[in-house]
């Protein structure tokens, strides 16, 4: 993070809508010392509903028309918080989050956009796909194209909804099935298209307008039912008002939308159907501080159509008031405009354009509304996060990773312990070598327990305090599962950034209700700790817990013939590096921190069932690092097939750009033990990529290694078994490790 002025001020949105990305886009090209933003997402790739219809079309990828929020967090240098908002406590300022603790706030805005109004529509719920909320539709849609690209698939395709949204989203459709279904074998011709609505086409634009849409839907072979609202849906087909039926395989809903039900849990003024009701300067009516835009609010004085245009327009002033409130001043008022440009794509590359009593189509149109478009999300997706440091650069002060990458290389780490000298070790003590990361302790208990004592502590990986607790508490407890044992108590150490008391006060709590959530799932009582104040929020545990003698697991012991099993994959570092520049993307992102947020305890039971002889967690050094410990001084060596060796998404990708983080060069001071790679083979950069939380690598019995890695697969592990263990050779100059 790159604040240095104490924060004074919490700015929380709720929801990724246009609006809001506007706000983050402004504040990270002119930040506000002392204010700190915090974002609430359901989804981390927010999309622009501009290019829906020519993504559906074939015309852009997913990419093209989602802005990714985790870079945009990062230039805005704002926090994110992957979740959904259930309410709002404005008695105790906070935002209710589903799974997790409430949120303070001192200013709240809301830009959740709309979902869909089903009730009208029997069987709508269960036989058709919603549009919106526009954030959901992508998958929903790749699976009906699928269905539809298939021998027996879906032929007859209906929209519901005879708006701007419906009348777009049937040409796409037909468009792309049109396209795509000679590849398959499928005439083209098989495929039927109809649209339906209780009134005309685009009933809420100029007659021009309404007649080049009916021209072109009639060109293209759409069947037109106005005038007849649909009450049914079955797999039949559509039972409309008239009594008439139509058959139909597929069947989409555009037609109105309402408010998230959790507006109507709170107190905050609702329009009569349910909207939130703001006035010209979008603050709610009766608070100050809470403001509401796009989709989800009305204003009051300035009533107009749900279009994405206006969230868009809001965004600026939005920013602004967002600023003067945090200073203490007024915010002011904003009028929309009454009349604004329409561009409705015509499934081909066509499209109509209309403002006010004008209206004209063609070829042109689409080229307008590509260029306006693609310019828009320009200004999203081409934002320089970071100055100094570029891809591959890991030296710049400017581009110190956290988390396990924040951590000292191996070899230097060895040649500071060796100036201090062995230590002395009292007879309850086991002595461990090489180096061990927890303290095997043997206090003679009548149950034969050994006690397992460690400590872990690092600058965050990621800004949320929430989500690093739970990272922070899962990393902690690997050293005690690694060897087979169960946690039983923590205590913390935290470092929190300047704030002010308040702040502070949230922070902690957040932070602590992170670790919480991590230990108290697996028994473990966090009974205290040491926190204080620094540049950057950092967060560590001593964890104690307790194995049965008999079920110890050390972290050498390999044995000729043992497979080599990894429960997790790897490439934080890498994800988190590429992160710090605004390259990784954010669905890449998230699937790491939700793989850091597990822990191991599962993966560790298991392996102990099918009889591990030795086992180590993965973390700074890499998995080739702390693979060569379990190497070290034994008469074997590890084959690794890498073909096996489950990869985050994105990882490798961004190991070919050469991003690596702080830590990996040192860790590459090792590879000299390591055969079947060049040095610039970015395979080897990600078998020495720090893992923060990561997995475990263990050694299991041929015998058992197969059944092993079925059960970690069927509990939800992205494990593998990734090479086997064999005679090292006679040769000094023996490679440890062979890919």
């Amino acid at each position: 993070m790159r604040r240095a002025t104490p924060v004074r001020k919490r700015i929380v949105l709720v929801g990724g809508g246009h609006s809001h990305v506007t706000v983050l886009r402004s504040f990270g090209m002119k930040p506000e010392p002392g204010v700190a933003i915090t974002m609430i997402a359901k989804e981390l790739d927010a999309p622009y509903s501009g290019m829906l219809p020519g993504y559906v079309a074939g015309h852009y990828t997913l990419d093209e028309c989602h802005i990714d929020l985790v870079r945009l967090a990062q230039f805005a240098d704002a926090r994110l918080i992957h979740g959904e908002a259930l309410g709002i406590d404005r008695v105790r300022r906070q935002v209710l989050i589903r799974g997790r603790p409430p949120l303070g706030y001192d200013l709240l805005s809301i830009d959740t956009g709309i979902t869909p109004s089903l009730d009208d529509i029997a069987g709508a719920a269960e036989h058709a796909v919603a549009v919106k909320p526009v954030s959901t539709f992508a998958p929903r849609w790749q699976e009906l194209l699928e269905r539809a690209l298939k021998p027996d698939g879906p032929r007859r395709m209906t929209v519901i909804g005879t708006g701007a949204a419906g009348f777009e989203l049937i040409l796409a459709m037909r468009c792309r099935l049109r396209v795509e279904a000679p590849a398959r074998g499928i005439a083209p011709d098989a495929f039927s298209f109809a649209i339906i609505g209780s009134g005309g086409i685009l009933p809420t634009h100029n007659a021009r307008a309404r007649r080049l849409a009916e021209a072109e839907l009639a060109a293209q072979g759409v069947q037109v039912i106005v005038d007849d609202a649909a009450v049914r849906i079955s797999v039949a087909g559509i039972a409309l008002a008239s009594g008439r039926h139509l058959d139909a395989d597929a069947v989409l809903i555009t037609t109105k939308a309402a408010p998230p039900a959790w507006f109507a849990t709170t107190d905050l003024p609702r329009d009569e159907k349910g909207f939130l009701s703001v006035r010209e300067t979008l603050q709610v009516l009766d608070d100050d501080d809470v403001f509401a835009v796009g989709d989800c609010a009305s204003v009051s004085a300035h009533p107009r159509e749900k279009a994405g245009v206006f969230a868009v327009r809001q965004g600026p002033p939005l920013a602004e008031n967002l600023r003067r409130r945090a200073a203490g001043l007024t915010a002011e008022p904003f009028t929309p405009q009454r009349q604004f440009l329409t561009l409705l794509a015509l499934g081909h590359k066509a499209a109509i354009a209309a403002r006010g009593p004008f209206a004209a189509g063609g070829n042109w149109a689409w080229t307008w509304k590509d260029h306006i478009d693609r310019t828009f999300m320009r200004g999203f997706n081409e934002l320089s996060v970071m100055t100094g440091a570029g891809d591959g650069d890991t030296s710049g002060d400017d581009m110190r990773c956290g988390g396990c990458a924040a951590k000292i290389g191996p070899v230097t780490l060895a040649r500071a312990l060796d100036r201090l000298g062995a230590p002395g070790m009292p007879p309850s003590i086991k002595d461990l070598s090489p180096r061990d990361d927890a303290a095997v302790l043997d206090l003679g208990a009548a149950n034969g327990e050994l006690r397992l004592e460690t400590a872990d502590f690092f600058r965050a990986i990621w800004p949320e305090p929430y989500a690093m607790g739970e990272i922070a508490a899962a990393h902690a407890m690997s050293d005690i599962f690694a060897k087979g044992g169960k946690p039983d108590h923590a205590l913390a150490i935290a470092v929190l950034p300047f704030a002010s008391p308040r702040q502070s006060e949230d922070d902690l709590f957040q932070l602590m209700a992170g670790a919480r959530a991590a230990f108290d799932a697996e028994g473990v009582a966090l009974v205290g700790g040491h926190s204080g104040e620094g540049q950057e929020l950092s967060i560590g545990f001593f964890v104690s817990g307790g194995v049965a003698r008999e079920k110890f697991v050390a972290k050498r012991g390999l044995a000729c013939g043992d497979r080599l099993i990894l429960t997790k994959p790897i490439g934080t570092g890498i994800l988190f590096a590429a992160w710090m520049r605004g390259k990784a993307r954010a669905r890449d992102v998230a699937d790491a921190l939700a793989s850091m947020r597990r822990t191991n305890a599962a993966a560790a039971h298991t392996l102990a069932r099918f009889g591990a002889t030795a086992a180590t967690d993965v973390t700074g050094f890499g998995l080739a690092g702390h693979l060569l410990e379990m190497l070290e001084d034994a008469p074997v060596t590890a084959r690794l097939d890498w073909s096996h060796v489950p990869l985050l998404s994105g990882a490798m990708d961004l190991a070919n750009l050469g991003i690596g983080s702080t830590l990996l060069p040192e860790n590459l001071a090792l590879a000299t033990k390591v055969a079947g790679l060049t040095p610039n083979d970015p395979r080897l950069a990600l078998l020495f990529d720090p893992q923060t939380s990561g997995g475990l690598i263990a050694g299991v019995p041929t015998e058992r290694a197969d059944d092993c890695l079925s059960e970690l697969i069927a509990s939800g592990h992205i494990a593998g078994i990734i090479g086997e263990v064999v005679e090292r050779g006679a040769s000094a100059g023996t490679p440890l490790i062979v890919v």
